[in-house]
């Protein structure tokens, strides 16, 4: 079954019922450390635990070090978006995107060996249930503004855990992985998004499968 027609009947029974990463990305924010969300998540187990401490550990070391060798290339990419958005200068914020960009995938790149190492601990059920993981921390951020409930933020998460199964099949970069996203987006905005809600979300246009 697609993960459309899931979405399809998902929506019906809402009806009937009434009812690098996203997280590097959240602990970048101060939000929650990565080694707590593996240990929620992934449910890790007491041997898991000190090897994913330590390999996080690496991860942070790597990434300190490009950080400081790279401070001043950082600094000026981010003065030059800034410059560039105060004049108005589309080819000068081409650019800087472009600049800020690379250096975000270098860095990116940096920790990827440790990152790679830290996933290499996991199961294959707990690698799972990470990738639902990431993926719903990567969707949310759409629907900011929306004002979600629990019971939003539950559906949305079993509609990424059907998205990202799919995902596995289709392969992320591939267009069938593209449309799938795609469809998970219109899924959400159609059964899961109130009116209003949906007013404040661009919308998104998917054909049936």
């Amino acid at each position: 079954m697609g993960i459309l027609n899931r979405l399809v009947l998902l929506g019906m029974a809402v009806v009937l019922s009434g009812g690098v990463s996203a997280a590097r990305e959240r602990e970048g924010r101060g939000e929650e450390p990565l080694y707590d969300q593996l240990l929620r998540e992934c449910k890790l187990t007491e041997a898991q635990q000190a090897d994913v401490k330590e390999k996080i550990k690496a991860l942070d070391e790597a990434l300190a070090a490009w950080d400081k060798e790279n401070a001043e290339k950082m600094e000026a990419a981010q003065a030059a978006a800034k410059e560039a958005k105060s004049k108005a200068d589309d080819d000068a914020k081409k650019k800087a995107a472009a600049d800020l960009k690379a250096l975000a995938a270098a860095r990116e790149e940096a920790g990827a060996g440790t990152l790679k190492a830290v996933m290499a601990i996991l199961t294959d059920e707990q690698k799972a249930a990470w990738g639902v993981y990431e993926l719903y921390q990567s969707t949310i951020p759409r629907y900011r503004k929306a004002a979600l409930t629990e019971d939003q933020l539950a559906k949305i998460r079993a509609a990424c855990a059907v998205a990202r199964k799919e995902l596995a099949e289709a392969g992320e970069d591939s267009k069938a992985g593209r449309e799938i996203l795609n469809r998970l987006r219109w899924g959400i905005d159609v059964f899961v998004l109130t009116p209003e809600q949906r007013e404040g979300t661009r919308p998104v246009k998917a054909k049936a499968k």
